[in-house]
């Protein structure tokens, strides 16, 4: 009967990957949720007989963990000032804490992203270095898995308000207009992520990783998903390399608009994901299921 620790629960793609294992229907799957604050807890999970809400805090040093076999773990986004990467590491450091008190954890999965083997010049990406880093410091008796994950579709969610304006209008940081970068569905992280909790298959390398990618869209691509979806025109205003920190800093602090900035550029021509020096060991990609158009338009049906 495995017992699965999710930590931090509240986010998007823990609270997939809850819900992909529990619609595996197998009564024998325990799942422990652990949330800062309990009342971020779906009101179906509350009741849910296989699942257990806890509370706890991941900037916790003295953070304990429930007797469980396979733990899920993603760095959850600061929005603060905070150096991104010691951040992220001193959380880990405190998951790698609780981990080792445990001593019942015999895999941990990791929602990382692309870039993550890169130390510098991705911006907010580096908290995933940090929690890729630390993890893989674990006895290797711990099975570890790191799924590092493109840009999730559902982040066009922030243009909703803008597409429901009597004008429909959109901001796209992807340049230029036709350039196609990969994309993938929360769902389809969730799903992947808990099927890597639950496969018994012999490891291929400790840690194991790779990409988790969809199919790539340019801006062109969104802008015209969007006008069938609307059935009107829809104008796209996409910004240039030159003015995202502008953007940016419309939105966020000096700091974070800076590191925002040079996570958007890491993935645009020139940036370092762009020329990829370091590729993922093994380049295995797998790829999601769920095409764009079905999520915007479960976007625009959650709005309208």
């Amino acid at each position: 009967m495995p017992t699965i620790t999710i930590i931090p629960a509240s986010c998007k793609t823990s609270l997939a990957t809850i819900r992909a294992l529990l619609s595996l229907s197998d009564p024998s799957v325990k799942i422990h949720g652990i949330y800062r604050d309990l009342s971020k807890v779906p009101e179906d999970l509350l009741s849910h007989p296989q699942f257990t809400a806890l509370q706890g805090d991941i900037d916790d040093p003295s953070l304990e963990l429930p007797p469980s076999d396979l733990l899920f773990h993603t760095t959850p986004n600061t929005y603060t000032d905070a150096d991104v990467f010691e951040h992220a590491k001193r959380q880990t450091e405190n998951l790698k804490t609780a981990i080792l008190k445990s001593s019942t954890i015999k895999k941990i999965v990791l929602m990382s992203t692309m870039g993550a083997q890169y130390s510098s010049g991705t911006g907010e990406l580096k908290a995933n270095h940090a929690a890729e880093t630390t993890i893989s410091t674990l006895p290797a008796s711990i099975q570890k898995v790191f799924v590092r994950c493109c840009w999730f579709m559902e982040n066009w969610a922030s243009e909703l308000p803008n597409l429901l304006s009597d004008k429909p209008f959109f901001y796209s940081t992807i340049s230029p207009a036709d350039f196609p970068f990969p994309h993938i569905a929360v769902r389809d992280i969730g799903k992947t992520c808990a099927q890597e909790l639950l496969s018994t298959a012999p490891p291929k390398s400790n840690p194991y990783i790779f990409e988790l990618q969809g199919q790539g869209y340019s801006s062109n691509d969104v802008k015209k998903i969007f006008e069938e979806l609307l059935g009107k025109e829809v104008d796209m205003r996409v910004i240039p390399q030159e003015g995202l920190l502008d953007y940016y800093r419309q939105m966020f602090s000096e700091h974070v608009a800076r590191e925002y900035t040079e996570m958007n550029q890491s993935f645009l021509e020139g940036g370092i994901l762009f020329l990829n020096p370091e590729p993922t060991p093994g380049g295995e990609i797998r790829r999601g299921e769920t095409e764009l158009r079905e999520v915007l338009a479960g976007l625009l049906k959650g709005r309208v």
